[in-house]
């Protein structure tokens, strides 16, 4: 059986400790003085910011890119407030995004606080130094990208000794520490293949690093419309020097393709792929978590309950609303966010008429026989109801009684029949993919303008080859990597404050059923990202704690920013 190899608990980081008129250093009790000293102790230290990295409320950066897009609608209940506000870019609570930000200042707090304590470790060798310094780095460039992805300019705290009320830094500024904390993880983590020790994984690696500095180098030049990344002592990451991290990690990381797209997501697991008509008699295996294609994820246990943090709680948010008993088998019930937008594919089968692995691959149609829907209807109150549902992070289901059709959630046969006491809950365990090696090698094409990397992606779905242009990279990208939360990030680079006309070309005027009564899908995030430049809402407690230094992102401080 598979095991989770790096299991996330939270190590609370306390503050610099006084020493008393001895100077005596308490070993009994974590304290600055006496955590971390070993290189064991660093590893807990970075366990306790890698769970940072789950952002706690489903609010999150992966909610915010899934739904925002033109591939997906809010869905859920009528009074589901956090998924019509991503949808709609609105909001619907002064804070609404709070636990975010608190969650993602924490891990920089900790990842500061371990970089700042190295000195007094013990370490056997350099190299176990340079590991720790190199995740620390990563860890605070990674968290850093994410909140200027999400809210733009945000505050930059580099050091965890004292207590700062920071303004906003300036992009340039913000960004050019996230290029020099990359640059620095990129050098100090080892050159070894990601499988060379699988108690790491879900810890950073260097080709995490290469990868995220290319994801960060497109944004940035891309919405702000320069051409280099910035470094704090004037010097630059340019386009050659991304291309050269892309080139060392296809050559020399050990990652690739997984043969079969299908089997990226676990859907495919052994418990449930012959009892599913979609998977039945197509001979796929999942790949399990971290395979050869995930260059970096976010780990997630499968024992706790609803608040538990090591949980993944977004494919129960994406699971398909309103089921009752096996109807949508392996899919279980979830609350329907994110359901999919029908003109998306039908201009995916327009433009790709023959990618059917792919599509059908990601997408739940409920009304064709290729699922196996049974008396499906749903009994629950929902809103942009269209048929379609996302397979890639939805709850999933297992038999532990076919005959009688008892259910569980899968980890329970696949990790060892554990019961972890909330069978039917909803909670999983899967893994949140941050970065595939299909990402890297799509970003690969766009930088160089080749259709390499285009092409061995659509190989692998068995497409034909294309010439490269923007236009085929940018289709190539949406079908990909749908529904991971990728999509409205790409449109906003590419299209500035414009991106959301674009959405709503897509997306307005397609029919849509509200509690069951059809209606016409309408928003206005043309006009919303105009205003707002895309990025969202800072939460105002966070101002009024700043006494006015921290000033709100613009177009969320009048009326049309409030959610109807």
């Amino acid at each position: 059986m598979i095991k989770k190899a790096f299991y996330i608990f939270i190590l609370s980081l306390l503050a610099v400790g006084c020493e008393d008129f001895l100077n005596v250093v308490d070993y009994t009790q974590k304290s600055s003085q006496s955590f971390p000293l070993t290189y064991e102790d660093c590893n807990q230290a970075l366990a306790g910011a890698y769970s940072c990295l789950d952002f706690g409320d489903p609010i999150s950066p992966f909610m915010i890119g899934a739904l925002a897009s033109d591939d997906a609608f809010g869905g859920g209940a009528p009074f589901d407030e956090k998924g019509h506000s991503l949808d709609r870019w609105r909001k619907f609570a002064p804070n609404m995004i709070r636990s975010f930000w608190i969650d993602a200042y924490q891990g920089i707090f900790r990842a500061n606080k371990l970089r700042e304590s190295l000195d007094q470790v013990d370490f056997d060798d350099k190299g176990q130094h340079d590991l720790v310094m190199g995740e620390c780095y990563f860890l605070r460039g990674y968290i850093y990208s994410e909140l200027a992805k999400v809210f733009g300019e945000v505050p930059l705290v580099l050091t965890a000794k004292e207590p700062l009320n920071l303004p906003k830094a300036p992009a340039n500024e913000l960004y050019a520490q996230i290029a020099f904390d990359l640059k620095n993880a990129i050098e100090l983590l080892p050159s070894e293949r990601y499988d060379t020790d699988p108690e790491r994984y879900g810890h950073a690696t260097k080709w995490a690093a290469e990868a995220v500095m290319a994801k960060v180098f497109l944004f940035y030049t891309g919405y702000y419309n320069q051409t280099e990344l910035p470094l704090p002592d004037g010097g630059n990451i340019t386009k050659e020097m991304v291309i050269a991290y892309l080139d060392d990690l296809m050559a020399s990381s050990g990652h690739g393709l997984v043969e079969d797209y299908r089997n990226l997501w676990p859907y495919t697991n052994e418990h449930s792929k012959e009892d599913y008509p979609y998977t039945i008699g197509k001979d796929l295996q999942w790949a399990g978590e971290s395979n050869k294609e995930v260059v970096w994820s976010g780990k997630h246990g499968y024992t706790g309950n609803y608040d538990a943090p090591q949980n993944n709680l977004i494919p129960r948010f994406f699971g398909i609303r309103g089921q009752h008993g096996n109807t949508v088998f392996p899919f279980g019930w979830g609350y329907g966010f994110g359901p999919v937008n029908p003109r998306m594919v039908e201009q995916w089968i327009e433009d790709e008429p023959y990618d059917t692995i792919r599509r059908w691959g990601s997408i739940y149609d409920m009304d064709h026989p290729r699922e196996g829907a049974r008396n499906y209807f749903n009994n629950d109150p929902m809103v942009e109801e269209t048929g379609y549902y996302q397979k890639k992070y939805s709850r999933l289901l297992v038999y532990t009684d076919k005959s009688a059709e008892d259910t569980s959630d899968w980890e329970y046969d696949y990790y060892d029949n554990v019961v972890h006491g909330y069978a039917t809950s909803g909670i999983t365990s899967q893994e949140m993919i941050f970065i595939r090696f299909a990402d890297v090698l799509l970003m690969h094409s766009e930088l160089t303008q080749t259709p390499g990397g285009i092409n061995r992606v659509r190989e692998r779905a068995g497409l034909a080859p294309v010439a490269y242009s923007f236009e085929n990279l940018e289709r190539e990208r949406r079908y990909e990597l749908a529904f991971e939360a990728i999509r409205y990030w790409d449109l906003l680079r590419w299209y500035g404050k414009e991106a959301g006309v674009l959405i709503d070309q897509n997306q307005n005027g397609v029919p849509v059923k509200d509690l069951d009564i059809p209606n016409i899908y309408q928003a206005d995030l043309g006009v919303r990202i105009r205003a707002t430049g895309g990025f969202m809402q800072i939460p105002e407690s966070e101002i009024t704690l700043s006494d006015g230094v921290l000033t709100q992102n613009e177009g969320w401080t009048t009326a049309e920013a409030d959610l109807e």
